[in-house]
């Protein structure tokens, strides 16, 4: 940690190196952030995160002051969370991919639990003590410290249980009887596992309070799609879920009160229901990124939105700490990743031009901001390109947006360009923080582009809404429509374009030079969908209705005047690519298979096209392995270098 006042810390500006150094090396961009997942105890006093020294990653607990207290590898785990449990126990949830017989793609993701206790520098797997139970953890509802001692209250299904339903078989996990989840907590201190609540076939979800006691149940019906919520007995909400998009989010501002999600309307809403079942929406038209809760209370104290990571806490005094806190950080894109109540303390994460990425723990009452770590330790200040939010309008008159990226030490000017949609689609948007991807082509002499087409997030209703039914239609062409602005302002050529994306970003790439024409040099699809009949048939046997009707609306099935989807199949209509294609994709995705860029890597090859595809053996939808994620970046590197050289 690096200790400085927080004034003199933030005073000096980032300005350009007047001689431009070499570029990184791609390592400096590919491999794993160097520290990830920060968070500060309850009390305020240590804070843990996965750092990486350059042997791998570890868990590293350490005091505020800097001290360290504990570190465990864990550099081959797939992380999903850190959280602490009281200021003794940190639980860390890791996913592994396993083989399930239920399915015709055994593929599956799930979660076990560890307990890393500080005091006696040992770790504990969460459900190892019980021959009831397999490791598998369906789903994670959080830490209490009730009466002295820690729990972490999760959801979990026992095997081989007297209860008669669906056997479901694994390969390294043995048999169970059913799939449905109970609510159990687990004694951190010596792995007694009790059971907090049973689960049926309809459960939904607990909301859990500060004493562990369940508060409120939710209920989803498969058949009739009615999700209710249920305050004890007394039914406090009501209503239609045909694609899963409704759920609770813990307990509101004030004793009696839960929340309730819904984003399956016109509208995000956030309710706060009472247990008598009065009801107040807390959004108001705006898109939320997440609630903000106590430490100790579990209430709700602030709210996160979407739109340039904003938060508003509900006591004016915390508003006001919050705002001292982040305003010497102006210009830089600040996110909170963890504070005490009081926001004595808090960890802020920032990043954006001249800032690869950097954790803070602020101090307020010391009135100084302590660097916990950077990001990307290897590309300094002066290599990292400028990002800024352009606007533009698309063709049919809708207003538009998206993140350019400039190289650095380079004019803006007539520069070669990669288009980097996101992926989603639906609800992700992409703001001007440090894009390891981005900067990475940036760092090689590229303008990068990411558009915010419409359907993304972050801005407003209509804005996200616009984009169902336009998967393979308005999308694609909001891409496009930004490209032309930038090059009718002489800040990119348009001839010397190319589009890389993942996952709807690889589908977008893959259409860019097969619905499109004439557009790009080349294509790079990380993860994409190429087969939309084949995906909604994997989506049908393996992922169940909600994951198939969100998708059915994304893609506008069913939509008066929507093509059909074998129309915007890329793999479909190979036949019509203009321009080579590189397709990356891991064995272990579970949310788009591998099989649908084999299937276009062999639509391709077929119709004579130019097409390789990069395997990521034992990686999953998300990069998760420095190894395989440098290994995309440097294929993904070298093929847009070879059709569309920056030089």
């Amino acid at each position: 940690m690096h200790r400085v006042t927080l004034a003199v810390a933030l005073a000096a500006s980032f300005t350009l190196s007047s001689v431009q150094a070499a570029p990184p090396p791609l390592e400096a961009y590919g491999r794993r952030p160097a520290i990830e997942m920060v968070d500060l105890s309850p009390s305020g006093d240590f804070f843990a995160a996965l750092q990486d020294f350059g042997a791998g990653r570890q868990l590293v607990v350490r005091k505020t002051t800097g001290e360290m207290l504990y570190s465990a590898g864990v550099n081959k785990s797939k992380v999903r969370s850190l959280k602490w449990a009281g200021d003794d126990h940190v639980i860390m949830y890791v996913s592994n991919t396993v083989n399930l017989v239920i399915t015709d793609d055994p593929k599956n993701e799930i979660l076990s639990g560890f307990n890393f206790n500080i005091s006696k520098k040992s770790v504990d797997v969460l459900l190892d003590h019980n021959p009831h139970f397999t490791t598998w953890v369906v789903a994670n509802y959080g830490n209490e410290v009730i009466g002295g001692r820690a729990f972490a209250f999760l959801a979990t299904v026992p095997k081989e249980s007297s209860e008669m339903g669906t056997r479901l078989s694994s390969s390294t996990n043995g048999t169970f009887d059913r799939w449905y989840p109970d609510l159990y907590k687990v004694d951190l201190a010596d792995g007694v596992l009790s059971k907090v609540a049973p689960g049926s076939e309809i459960t939904a979800g607990w909301a859990i309070d500060e004493q562990g006691q369940v508060v409120a149940s939710a209920q989803r019906n498969a058949s009739t799609f009615e999700y209710k919520v249920y305050y004890g007995p007394k039914l406090i909400f009501s209503t239609r879920d045909v694609a899963g998009r409704v759920g609770m989010a813990g307990l509101g501002r004030t004793p009696g009160t839960v929340l309730v999600h819904d984003e399956s309307g016109e509208v995000e809403q956030l309710f706060e229901i009472t247990s008598s079942g009065e009801s107040t929406e807390l959004l108001h038209g705006r898109l939320l990124y997440k609630e903000i809760h106590s430490s100790v209370s579990k209430r709700l104290i602030g709210l996160e939105f979407d739109q340039g990571r904003k938060v508003e806490y509900f006591d004016p005094k915390l508003q006001a700490r919050y705002d001292a806190a982040t305003k010497p950080f102006a210009g830089r894109y600040v996110t909170v990743y963890s504070a005490m109540d009081n926001l004595d303390r808090i960890i802020l994460h920032t990043s954006g031009t001249s800032d690869s990425g950097t954790f803070w723990l602020v101090d307020l009452k010391a009135g100084r901001a302590d660097i916990i770590d950077n990001d990307y330790p290897g590309v300094p200040e002066d290599q990292v390109g400028a990002s800024h939010l352009i606007h533009y309008t698309a063709a049919d008159g809708m207003a538009l947006d998206g993140v350019l990226t400039l190289p650095p030490g380079r004019p803006a000017k007539n520069l070669p360009v990669i288009v980097m949609p996101h992926g989603g689609p639906i609800g992700v948007a992409d703001g001007t923080e440090f894009d390891w991807l981005a900067q990475a082509y940036a760092s090689r002499g590229y303008a990068v582009f990411k558009p915010n087409y419409r359907g993304s997030g972050g801005r407003g209703a209509a804005y996200q809404n616009a984009g169902y039914g336009e998967f393979g239609r308005k999308m694609l062409s909001d891409m496009t429509d930004g490209l032309d602005k930038l090059a009718a302002n002489g800040i990119v050529d348009a001839k010397r374009a190319c589009i890389v994306g993942g996952s709807y970003g690889g589908y977008a790439a893959e259409a860019g030079i097969t619905l499109q024409q004439g557009r790009y040099r080349c294509a790079v699809a990380i993860a994409g969908l190429s087969d939309l009949p084949g995906f909604m048939q994997w989506l049908d046997r393996n992922r169940g209705l909600d994951s198939l009707n969100f998708w059915r609306k994304a893609m506008g099935v069913g939509l008066s005047g929507a093509p059909s989807l074998a129309a915007i199949s890329p793999a479909l209509i190979a036949s019509r690519a203009d321009a080579p294609l590189l397709l990356i994709h891991g064995k272990d995705d579970t949310r788009v298979p591998y099989e649908q860029s084999d299937r276009m890597a062999r639509a391709m090859a077929a119709a004579g096209k130019t097409a390789e595809l990069v395997t990521l053996v034992k990686e999953d939808h998300f990069l998760s392995f420095s190894e395989t994620r440098l290994q995309t970046l440097k294929a993904a590197m070298a093929f847009v270098q070879k059709y569309n050289p920056a030089e």
